[in-house]
């Protein structure tokens, strides 16, 4: 089997560093492996844009889950139907836990090899050239913001979730929420944070989205009523404590399309990176990519 490995050698401090060796050596035992190293801001896009036509018979990431969203998005702009293996050495890997994807790297490689292959669906942002697709989530609000706040030098001194945090705390102390225009399959409502799920997972690693499945064809949406400081620090401990949902001003429903508007400035995150701000649309792409996840996703 012939394989190209992504690496992006910055996720998750020296944990790349750490495993790539024997990921080297497990992966390439018996298969031909070529190792793409980037370290540039969609490097691990332009990679996977190759893929199909360098004739490989599998691509596999190893980062987190922004590396892994290049990833998805260059094997959609390729057009390309080359199955995608997911090695975890990011700081949350979200995606690999709503997938079931060992956050082990060595286990991970283990799934990897057994190579059973499903498709899932992609959450896709915008039209034509300019879209964006997500395999986890898209926030609207709140968190996009903190996200656009984020230095780089921020997560080099302290690590990628003690950075998260000291930027969120910075973000609330100024925080001004804005109101958000939804439409949610057609019919309208308002709120001041939205968080779209594809996986079930969220943030360093809260169930955010329990019903959500990501073969269903739909997107499981949870809207967030009140935008007050006070109302978002409630939020964000009840989703660190998973009890967000039993909040009688949070409203959990799957969508199949969603339309989001505001008067001012409003920030938009994908995966956990930045992607402009509103207005925008979102929608689900059934069946838009083939992944390698555990047996056990195949009961």
């Amino acid at each position: 089997m012939k394989m190209k490995l992504i690496v992006n050698p910055l996720a998750g401090g020296k944990k790349v560093d750490t495993y790539l060796p024997i990921i080297r050596e497990i992966l390439g035992k018996g298969n031909t492996l070529s190792l793409a190293i980037t370290k540039e801001k969609n490097g691990a896009f332009q990679e996977a844009q190759k893929v199909g036509q360098e004739g490989y018979d599998l691509v596999v990431v190893c980062g987190g889950d922004g590396t892994f969203n290049e990833v998805i998005n260059g094997v959609v702009y390729s057009h390309s139907s080359i199955p995608i293996g997911f090695v975890p050495c990011g700081t949350s890997n979200i995606y690999a836990l709503s997938a079931g994807i060992p956050l082990d790297p060595i286990r991970a490689c283990q799934v990897i090899l057994k190579k059973y292959i499903k498709k899932i669906d992609l959450g896709k942002v915008g039209t034509g050239i300019s879209a964006r697709y997500f395999v986890s989530m898209a926030g609207i609000g709140y968190d996009a913001s903190v996200i656009k706040s984020l230095k780089s030098n921020l997560v080099r001194t302290f690590g990628g979730i003690p950075a998260h945090l000291v930027a969120g705390l910075c973000e609330l102390i100024n925080y001004r929420g804005t109101e958000l225009s939804i439409k949610l399959n057609g019919s309208s409502c308002r709120g001041f944070q939205v968080i779209i799920c594809n996986g079930s997972f969220y943030g360093i690693s809260s169930l955010i989205a329990p019903e959500a499945d990501m073969a269903d064809g739909y997107l499981d949406v949870i809207l967030f009523k009140n935008g007050k400081r006070r109302d978002i620090l409630r939020y964000v401990l009840g989703i660190l404590r998973e009890r967000h949902l039993n909040f009688k001003d949070v409203e959990y429903t799957k969508a199949k399309k969603i339309e989001i508007d505001a008067p001012d400035e409003v920030w938009i995150q994908v995966d956990g990176e930045s992607m402009g701000t509103l207005p925008q649309k979102f929608e689900v792409y059934p069946q838009a990519i083939q992944v390698i996840l555990p047996e056990t996703k195949f009961a």
